[in-house]
């Protein structure tokens, strides 16, 4: 991602009518400096597409003897020459040391970097712990319900039982209320015969009594007489 630039060209043109106006010379170093910073490159530009009118009520300079327009025109080409290598090496030097600071920059976002991928790897990790400690209990969960199932299965079928062996234990009870019940009757009917036994075995002892002894029989003795023939 570039960098934001830090001046417009609006700010290097202003920077330029400012100096003009000022009546100084107008060249990349003197635009850098009068704006504090700066592309030289991008100076350069904007001063090739601006165009430079001289200062209100400047007055229009007289034309020079050719003699001193050639030592003029030397001088002015010696300086301009001076001033560019000036601009060139104060441009290298910039350019080294936005160099250095943008190489500082790299290695810092690198280190920043290698940071987020060991915290990334360690979340990661982290990650991976908390879904295998998620799928476990996802499986404990699942023991869970499948034994809530079976024992509510349990408790489903020993309630039945339980309903069975109760409606059994009525039926038993009812049997065994039948039972005592007819035992009482059996017991009664025994008394009842009992008692009829009772009164039978004294009216036959009455009528023994009441009745005369029979005469005792002699025994007939048979004589059998032999014929003769």
């Amino acid at each position: 991602m570039p960098r934001p630039q830090r001046y417009t060209d609006t700010d290097i043109a202003a920077a330029i009518q400012a100096l003009v106006a000022e009546g100084e010379d107008v060249n990349p170093m003197r635009v850098r400096m009068r704006l504090g910073g700066g592309n030289v490159g991008r100076i350069k530009a904007v001063i090739a597409r601006t165009a430079i009118e001289p200062a209100l009520g400047a007055k229009v300079a007289a034309p020079l003897p050719e003699a001193l327009a050639r030592d003029f025109e030397r001088l002015s080409t010696e300086a301009a020459q001076h001033v560019l290598a000036i601009a060139t090496r104060c441009w290298v030097a910039a350019w080294a040391e936005s160099a250095k600071g943008l190489r500082d920059e790299i290695v810092k976002q690198r280190t920043q970097i290698e940071r987020f991928e060991k915290d990334v790897s360690a979340s990661t990790e982290l990650i991976a712990e908390m879904e295998d400690q998620r799928d476990k209990t996802e499986r404990v969960i699942d023991t869970h319900i499948r034994e809530k199932t079976s024992l509510a299965e349990t408790c489903t079928s020993l309630q039945s039982a339980l309903r069975n062996t109760e409606s059994d234990l009525r039926a038993a009870q009812r049997v065994i209320e039948n039972l005592e019940r007819n035992q009482r009757q059996d017991r009664e009917e025994i008394r009842g015969l009992q008692r009829r036994i009772e009164s039978l075995v004294g009216e036959i002892a009455v009528l023994k009594a009441s009745s005369p002894e029979p005469k005792a029989q002699k025994p007939q003795s048979r004589n059998r007489t032999a014929t003769k023939p």
